[in-house]
């Protein structure tokens, strides 16, 4: 059912699809965007309502779960000093960044490194001659596309790309990895479209810092299971969200640890910048990543592309968006483009 003037919308959906939003977007503020997507996610969730209400029934864990009886860690650093072992970097992954960080490595050398990975290179591929990239011609090898990207823009993408094997997900797991992938994924589409039209440079950077953005999160929701499970149902009480549950039961949140982490891999800095500050660009000054992921998280929450966890997304910081330049219109007229892309880069990644 189409939702217009010449449809006759359902009383009771239609209230409940409105409580939904109002409690989505109770944290937001009521900026120009702001309003602009709570009518785009009333149209969502009420189509949603009809289609399967059971999807917004709350989640049930088993009363035999222990409460977390663990002690709160000093910071990330300590928090990963516990019973977590923190998962190496795959060794391709290392690779690129020494060839990334380089400054004598050529674009061959980049090629060499992409093409002994099959996975990575056909991602690599099939990304390139997607609708993200807007190249003319179809591109038949992993090395044109690296060539046509250039040596910066198919490093991170390869970079961005590698990274993703890190979310592995155990079998009886809180969080939720399909929306998981999908939030990163939308993430980074977003990230990298505000990115293009704002003109800030080298949008590749921003979708993979997208992709990145909630390393933190999968890290402290597969560490400890009761400790997930506390903290799901801590953010989903009242006055709570996610990054208020995770402070109060860790003192810290996972933006944070992201950072954290990201800094002893020894990522580059603008995806270092990009987890940290994403739930508070402020921490990182001016930094256009922080910010712009920051903008692309809360869109890609308010557009469905949600973790499972929270049902309120936060806010969104008035200084970082009027920093970006773009206007609420403009972000509205890419919606479509952006569902487009952010299902064909899913549909690759499954892949």
């Amino acid at each position: 059912m189409k939702i217009g003037k010449q449809y006759k919308l359902r009383p009771d959906i239609k209230e409940a699809a409105a409580q939904h939003v109002r409690s989505l977007f109770i944290q937001a503020g009521n900026s120009d965007l702001v309003r602009l997507l709570k009518k785009e996610a009333f149209k969502r969730v009420y189509k949603q309502m009809l289609a399967d209400p059971d999807s917004f029934m709350p989640r049930i864990f088993s009363a035999e779960i222990e409460p977390w009886s663990g002690t709160k860690p000093k910071g990330p650093g300590d928090f990963l000093t516990g019973s977590f072992v923190l998962p190496s970097l795959p060794q391709v992954q290392i690779q690129l960044q020494e060839i990334i960080d380089d400054p004598k490595s050529t674009i061959g050398d980049l090629t060499e490194i992409i093409g002994r990975e099959p996975k990575l290179a056909a991602a690599v591929l099939r990304l390139a001659n997607s609708g993200l990239y807007k190249l003319e011609g179809k591109i038949e090898t992993p090395s044109k596309a690296v060539e046509l990207l250039g040596f910066e823009k198919a490093g991170t993408l390869a970079l961005g790309t590698a990274s993703l094997s890190l979310f592995k997900r155990s079998d009886d797991a809180v969080l939720d990895l399909v929306k998981f992938w999908k939030h990163s994924i939308a993430c980074g589409v977003v990230a990298q479209e505000i990115a293009f039209i704002a003109g800030l440079g080298d949008p590749e950077r921003f979708f993979a810092g997208g992709l990145m953005h909630d390393i933190g999160l999968h890290v402290i929701f597969e560490s400890d299971y009761s400790m997930a499970v506390d903290i799901f149902k801590l953010a989903c009480s009242d006055g709570y969200n996610l990054y208020k549950a995770e402070h109060e039961m860790l003192g810290f949140n996972h933006a944070d640890l992201g950072g954290y982490i990201l800094m002893k891999w020894k990522f580059p800095r603008q995806l270092i910048a990009a987890a940290w500050g994403h739930h508070n660009p402020r921490k990182v000054k001016t930094d256009p990543d922080a910010m712009v992921i920051h903008v692309a998280d809360f869109i890609a929450q308010a557009l469905g592309y949600e973790l499972g966890i929270s049902p309120v997304i936060g806010y969104i910081d008035r200084t970082a968006w009027e920093k970006i330049g773009i206007t609420a219109e403009q972000l509205i007229e890419m919606l479509p483009e952006i569902r487009r892309l952010i299902d064909d880069v899913f549909y690759i990644f499954e892949e």
